[in-house]
């Protein structure tokens, strides 16, 4: 028998030895053969695993050419690996020598079965992963981090200890998060990282202006300068990005669940992302930062002291103020700059008139080519503040300049059947996973404040 036979057959006996001791006539010594003869499997499973572990390491030195050799037989090729390769792609030599020593010579079939114990524990509710899994573009940003072997392993551990259900294979959770961008201003405009730990601190260049960004300044001289002519005062402080916990839940048909031809996995995929990718673009627009990413405009208010440009009204929007809104904005940056607002702001906006009766904002006609206000891209989103007396109902700039979002690795997923669900033929999935956000580049962002 292989490792594997030897490990299940040793599962088979132990539970079976479990029996023997819970019956209505619990038959001890029975049960304790049993016990013994699991773990003496056990045990030969665990040394064949050792060896296997052991012969890794083990490099054979070359033989001289002139020595007759005996033909060396192909090393022998599991059948999962073409499989892999084909869904995750080749690895370099120093992600797969961190991931073995992460998970073991086995790391690509513990990949591949936690994706296939995945879909099996959507459908049936059996099996429980809560094994962090690796892969290559996560030890690269961690390592990138400055993060070791060590701190990786401790990143596994805390899995363990804190996440339920079962921890989402990293390529559904990457799904899930790509599909966001298509329900989003932020997500995909805004910076986007993914880090291993529960805050990021970011270095931020102080000392700025519209035109510079920090206190850097270049000096023209003469060929013998006088002393410190040319120097210069560099001065950086730290932005820290908290990472804050989201929970997503949606309940669906047992018949579906049951159905074998209905693609659950995908399902859930859409199902979580239309969900998390609406609340979460409201957040990073105006989340207060309590317990949750910081906005925009947090609480709808400019606590950001994003450079304000007024409308020239006190209640309503003006010509003369979206333009100054554009301007506002230093010029590098409007390179790149979108307007963001909800529709009534936009519906505003449109009936604005020139002096000779003309809309401001003529309409786009172009096929494919986005709405365009003053020449830039608008974005609608509905938790941007209404127009009112004091209120900033527009945000014009870069958002890539501007915010960060911060994804944390790691995302599980719960499958809840009971006596409350089963009664109405449902069954209830609770997603889990951490980001945060904020303001890093305050600099490239205005808004507009109704106010004359």
């Amino acid at each position: 028998m292989n490792i594997k036979e030897l490990y299940a057959k040793a599962k088979e006996l132990y539970d079976e030895a479990k029996a023997l001791l819970a019956g209505e006539e619990p038959d001890v010594e029975k049960a304790k053969e049993l016990q013994a003869e699991a773990s003496q499997l056990k045990e030969r499973a665990d040394a064949m695993k050792a060896i296997d572990a052991d012969m890794a390491d083990i490099v054979m030195p070359q033989l001289p050419a002139d020595l007759p050799t005996d033909p060396v037989p192909a090393p022998e090729t599991k059948t999962f690996n073409p499989i892999y390769q084909m869904r995750y792609g080749d690895e370099t030599d120093a992600v797969k020598a961190i991931l073995r020593d992460l998970h073991g010579n086995d790391y690509e079939q513990k990949r591949l079965d936690q994706a296939r114990g995945f879909a099996k524990y959507l459908r049936t509710g059996i099996g429980e992963s809560k094994e962090f899994v690796w892969t290559p573009e996560e030890v690269k940003l961690a390592i990138r981090e400055g993060q070791d072997v060590e701190a990786l392993k401790t990143v596994m551990v805390e899995a363990q200890d804190t996440l339920g259900g079962y921890l989402v294979p990293a390529d559904w959770r990457s799904d899930v998060i790509t599909r966001m961008q298509g329900y989003t201003c932020m997500r995909g405009r805004a910076r986007a990282i993914t880090t291993t730990r529960d805050a990021v601190e970011l270095p931020v260049v102080t000392g700025g202006g519209d035109q510079y960004i920090g206190a850097v300044r270049v000096t023209w001289v003469d060929e013998t300068p006088t002393a410190g002519t040319a120097a210069t005062n560099a001065t950086f402080g730290l932005e820290r990005i908290p990472v804050h916990t989201v929970m997503a839940e949606t309940f669906l048909s047992r018949n579906l669940v049951e159905d074998a031809g209905f693609n659950l996995v995908a399902h859930l995929a859409e199902e979580f992302a239309r969900a998390q990718a609406i609340d979460e673009d409201n957040q990073f627009l105006t989340g207060d930062g309590n317990g949750r990413p910081r906005g925009l405009l947090p609480s709808s208010a400019n606590s950001e002291s994003l450079t304000e440009a007024n409308s020239g009204n006190a209640s309503a929007l003006t010509g003369d103020g979206v333009i100054d809104l554009v301007y506002a904005l230093a010029s590098q940056y409007r390179q790149n700059a979108v307007f963001i607002a909800e529709r009534a702001t936009y519906k505003a906006i449109r009936k604005l008139k020139t002096g000779d009766g003309e809309y401001l904002w003529q309409p786009n006609y172009q096929a494919g080519e986005p709405e365009r206000l003053l020449g830039f891209p608008v974005l609608e989103q509905e938790a941007m503040p209404t127009i009112a007396g004091d209120a900033y109902p527009i945000v014009f700039g870069d958002l890539r300049q501007g915010y960060t979002i911060v994804d944390r690795v790691g995302m599980s997923i719960e499958r809840y059947l009971d006596s409350e669900t089963a009664r109405i033929n449902q069954v209830l999935y609770v997603a889990r996973r951490r980001l945060g956000g904020q303001v890093t580049g305050s600099w490239s962002l205005v808004c507009q404040k109704v106010s004359a």
